[in-house]
This record gives C-alpha cells, structure tokens and sequence, in this order.
C-alpha cells in the first residue's frame, strides 16, 4: 500500500468512521454501507421519476406549464419533486463518497479493476442524467443552462457541432434554434439512459460474488426519513412565477452545483477549453489512476496446499472474487475435490487462510505461521505492558 494512501486512512478515513460509529453506531454507520445507499436513492429516483411523468409535456410551450402545475397543483406534487430533485442529490453525494472511500482504502486497482472502470462510468452516466433532469425543469434557470450547454458542446472540438446538432433543430432556412424537438430528446436521454444503469450495475458486480448491495432496514428508515424532511423543510420551486424568456441572457444559474458545475463556470466567464479540460479530467484520470502504480502483490496470490486439502469447500464458499474453485482430484488422495485458485482473481485478501480449518490454504507473503506469531508476539506485548 502506498504512503498516500496509508496517511489518508489514519488522518481522514478513519477518524471519519469513530465519528460515524459514534453517530449511528457501528451496525449502522452510512459510511460502511456506501456502495449500497446510491441504490435507494435510484430506487427513489425511478418511483418518483414514473410519478412526474405522469403530468410533464415534453413541448417548448407545455413544458413550463406542466411544471407549475406539478410544483403547485398536482396533488403531493411538490412533495414528489422535491424528493425526486434530493434523492438525485443524495444519491451523487453517496457516489462521490463510494468513489473517495474505495479510493482512499486503495481498493481500485489489480482484481478490483473492472468494478472501479464500471463505477467511473455509473459517475459519469449519473452526471448526464441529473444534467437532463434540471433542462426538463423548462423555467428561467433550465433555458440558461441548456443555452449554456449547447454553447460549450458548440466549443468541442472536432464533434462539438455534430453534438450541439443533436440537441437542436433545424429550420428550414438552415438555422440551428431550440424547438419542441429539443425538450424531447432530453427527455428521452433523461429516461433512456437509467436503463443503461442496470446494466452497467451488473457490470459493476461482476467480479464480486457478495456485493452489499442492500443497506439495513433500520438504515434504510433513516435515510428515507432523512430525505422526506429535508424535501419538507426545503421545498423545491420554479425560478419564475412566468414562462421562460428566450431573450433573457443570463448572467448566473441558480441550480445545483453537483450538475451544473461546468455551465456555473462558464457563466463566470472561464474559458470553454479550460472548462471541457477540467470536465474530461475527471473521468480520464479516474480511469488511468489503477494504472499510475506498479503491481505491488505481483506473484503473491493464495496458494493452495494439496496435501491438507479436504475438499471442503470453505474457503470456496468465502472467497468473494470468484478466484477458488473446486475441481476432481486425480492424485489418489481419499478425498474427491480439491481447491484451486486463480490468480488473475486472487485478491491477497486472507479470508480464504481465515476459512479453511485443516491449513490446506497461504497467502506466500503471510502464510499462518507467520501470522500466528505475530499475534503470540502482540498478546505477549500487551501482558507484559499491563503487568
């Protein structure tokens, strides 16, 4: 483990998770259940997502409309996009905490890689959803930021014209302008890709055979009752009590900086190359990060001793990356299945070493006589300190 990440753990990580345990005591710490509350808010997104669309119309001169009728008419309306507009927010916090834990506890790179690849696009993906969802608002705030958008997607090189395309109309004198047809796509992009979602979280699990993926009911409850009273107390609104103004050239978005970061830069007046350079950097670096450090535990995989092999099946069952499997044994031995472990998958983990009862299974760097003596060692330490 590198230098960084060990101080990282002793100055950040950990104290964060006294203080979590404290809090919410440690059954219940939200910080040990990171990868499985983004998937309540999801859940919440899809309910209250069905529930909105029930009453939104994807046109320039309903759009805003259906809005204000949702927000001030519909009944428990309000409630619903207020809840749908935190749990968005919820569930990007819980994601950026899921990345910045799994990062700081060095988990990213060798076996886990491909879930650290899938996740960094599930980040990505869930920017260019919450992204659409603010533009279907349609009020005064979503007209500036779609302007916003279409001008920094204008600015990409190469493609950026082809993409600001997609998003606008043409009329027939060749003009590029804002129609029906743009609300329409967003709401397509805005329902569409949740759907890829789920199939980039199966991605995601892959190369896990247990994944967390539910957090206790108990936490469950809080959370949910977290976001019923921060969308009580706070209530969502529209940015005007009127119909967006085309004309009106904005100066600043009053919008959640999770999303709309780069357009809030933009009409700050930064630089568009240097805005889509820190917008790209994100991503692009998460990817290459794994990459950045030599394989430490390169060779050192779990290995298995045949001789003491039962064929239990213990440390088969434990092991939570797919990297044992039990096979027919051809060597004569009494006993029919033996272990054997990938090391394309073996994770060093040691809950394999921890499994097996007959010492059939060692990780080379510390195998459980080494171990053993170490704790011999540190109780012989702690009798000696407390006499």
């Amino acid at each position: 483990m590198t230098t960084y990440v060990e101080a990282i753990q002793k100055s950040l990580v950990l104290p964060l998770e006294k203080v979590a345990n404290k809090v919410f005591t440690q059954k219940y710490n939200p910080l040990y259940y990171h990868g499985a509350l983004p998937n309540l808010f999801l859940w919440a997104l899809f309910l209250t997502g069905l529930l909105l669309l029930v009453y939104y119309q994807a046109t320039l001169s309903t759009a805003y409309a259906s809005m204000k009728y949702i927000t001030y008419q519909a009944p428990f309306g309000n409630a619903i996009r207020s809840i749908h507009r935190y749990a968005a927010d919820g569930m990007m916090i819980f994601v950026l905490i899921h990345l910045f834990r799994v990062w700081f506890t060095d988990r990213y790179r060798e076996y886990r890689i491909i879930p650290w690849i899938s996740g960094i696009v599930l980040f990505t993906v869930l920017f260019l959803v919450g992204l659409t969802g603010y533009m279907l608002i349609w009020d005064q705030d979503a007209v500036a930021l779609t302007n916003v958008t279409i001008n920094l997607l204008r600015s990409f090189p190469v493609i950026g014209t082809g993409l600001a395309g997609f998003m606008l109309a043409t009329d027939l004198s060749g003009s590029s302008l804002i129609t029906d047809y743009t609300i329409t796509r967003m709401l397509v992009l805005h329902l569409g890709i949740p759907l890829l979602m789920m199939f980039l979280l199966w991605w995601h699990y892959l190369r896990i055979t247990r994944p967390v993926t539910d957090a206790p009911l108990a936490l469950v409850l809080m959370m949910v009752g977290g976001l019923l009273l921060v969308a009580g107390a706070a209530p969502v609104v529209l940015g005007d009590m009127a119909p967006p103004d085309f004309a009106v050239v904005a100066k600043s978005i009053h919008l959640d900086g999770l999303y709309a970061w780069p357009q809030q830069l933009a009409l700050a007046g930064w630089n568009m190359g240097v805005i889509w350079l820190m917008v790209l950097a994100v991503p692009v670096g998460l990817f290459v990060l794994p990459y950045l450090q030599k394989k430490a535990l390169r060779g050192q995989f779990a290995r298995v001793v045949a001789d003491n092999c039962t064929g239990c099946s213990l440390c088969y069952n434990d092991c939570p990356y797919e990297a044992i499997t039990m096979v027919d044994r051809n060597d004569g031995s009494r006993f029919k299945r033996l272990a054997t472990v990938n090391p394309e998958h073996c994770a060093n983990c040691g809950l394999c070493v921890g499994a097996c009862a007959f010492k059939a299974i060692d990780i080379p760097r510390c195998e459980s006589k080494d171990v053993l003596a170490e704790i011999e060692a540190a109780l012989a330490g702690q009798s000696l300190a407390s006499a």
